[in-house]
């Protein structure tokens, strides 16, 4: 085949692609307000969808359609060669050059990073999460500017940094927590240097190359904090996440360059979280606290009508999770809040274990591990099962389930 016939194939393939929605948009006209979708949680809302298993996949003909409106202009043959002529095989931490596609009638704002939407909007560098496809599928769905406004972190914890405020003790409780904490904290810091003092000199004595192994041991004293600083660790992020919203609508126009002074409206929430909430008797109040966390949303940006959509823990896949276990304690109270009778119609809860790569499962979990052949590896995966194993097909999936059931609410 000639190289004119395989650039008029592309060509068809590129407007037959854009005719069906399958590629960005060039832009949104100021049609009405701006729908406006929050997304939260903790680092799978950050997103950890690797470029590296993306890349090969492209190659691939087997998997590369579900990458089309990742790539610019879904032009597989240019991102493949750009990503090669960019890569140094002596230089492992030299980012390589993708050729992602943008969207200009969807924009995102991320903690400080601000534009039209694209791949790089997530944790790892040049990674996506939910955000990615959740876009598209609101874009494709809306004539009117979308805005995706993602305020996440890792490590955290429904019932401590994000605690909503209907949650919140009163301060002799947080006091008295404190105390508590301080004097566990206390005894530890008297006790700990000896521990430590004896374990190096152990393994100094041992022989120089445990000492290189295992390393030496420092003291790290653990904080004592006023009853204040403690309380303050409560809803730290849900503060947070409150003042990035407030934030990036009153700075509009210096954010996004295509800003007409339409007006805005906030749709939908789409929250995806739970993995710290499987400590320290976390679980036990999650429910509650999901559901205060809708309520206290609604108030806090005006807008009762609210959709929300819970993402649920999916870790393991279709795997039975251990009767009540934190995990099966969180994933019930996270399917339970849009059941009750105020969330009937409002809410939604999306089952994430469907979409577990199980071709990174395999190779993670065969003989030998993921480390037995990391190239291999890198071809589906490129991170912990706590990460969905950095799957960017699982990461494109979800984002997609959150979009579809956005959509369903807002019917």
């Amino acid at each position: 085949m000639n190289a004119v016939r395989v650039g008029r194939i592309v060509v068809v393939f590129v407007l037959l692609a854009g005719f069906l929605g399958l590629l960005p948009a060039d832009g949104a006209e100021a049609k009405g307000p701006i729908k406006v979708f929050i997304l939260a949680g903790q680092s799978n809302m950050e997103g950890r969808g690797f470029p590296e298993p993306l890349t090969w996949q492209v190659t691939q003909e087997k998997y590369r359609e579900r990458w089309t409106h990742f790539i610019k202009d879904g032009d597989y043959a240019a991102f493949t060669k750009k990503v090669a002529e960019t890569t140094d095989p002596n230089d492992k931490r030299k980012t390589p050059t993708y050729l992602w596609s943008t969207r200009s009638d969807v924009w995102i704002n991320y903690l400080g990073k601000h534009g039209d939407l694209t791949v790089g909007y997530g944790a790892p560098r040049e990674g996506f999460g939910p955000e990615y496809n959740f876009g598209h599928v609101m874009g494709n769905h809306y004539d009117e500017q979308v805005l995706l406004i993602k305020a996440s972190w890792g490590g955290r914890a429904l019932a401590r940094g994000f605690l909503p405020p209907s949650s919140m003790l009163d301060d002799a409780e947080y006091a008295k927590q404190a105390a508590e904490q301080n004097a566990v904290n206390k005894a530890w810091n008297e006790a700990e240097p000896a521990k430590i003092e004896a374990y190096n000199k152990k393994v100094t004595e041992d022989n120089k190359t445990a000492t290189k192994k295992k390393g030496l041991r420092k003291f790290k004293p653990r904080p004592i904090v006023t009853p204040e600083e403690y309380k303050d660790q409560f809803g730290k992020d849900y503060r947070n996440m409150v003042a990035e919203v407030h934030g990036c609508l009153a700075d509009l126009k210096n954010r996004f360059p295509g800003y007409k002074d339409q007006e805005y409206e906030i749709l939908g929430f789409v929250w995806f979280q739970g993995w710290n909430d499987q400590y320290q008797d976390r679980w036990l109040t999650y429910e509650k606290n999901m559901a205060n966390f809708i309520r206290d949303v609604r108030k806090e940006f005006k807008a009762p009508k609210m959709k929300f959509v819970i993402g649920q823990m999916g870790h393991d896949g279709m795997k039975p999770d251990k009767e009540d276990s934190p995990r099966d304690y969180i994933k019930k109270a996270q399917a339970a809040v849009p059941e009750m009778p105020e969330f009937k119609g409002n809410a939604l809860c999306v089952k994430t274990d469907k979409f577990w790569d199980m071709e990174a499962h395999a190779i993670y979990t065969g003989p030998g591990g993921w480390a037995k052949d990391i190239n291999k590896w890198r071809q589906f995966g490129n991170d912990r099962g706590y990460h969905y194993y950095g799957s960017p097909w699982t990461f494109a999936q979800i984002g997609t389930a959150f979009g579809e059931s956005m959509l369903e609410l807002l019917k």
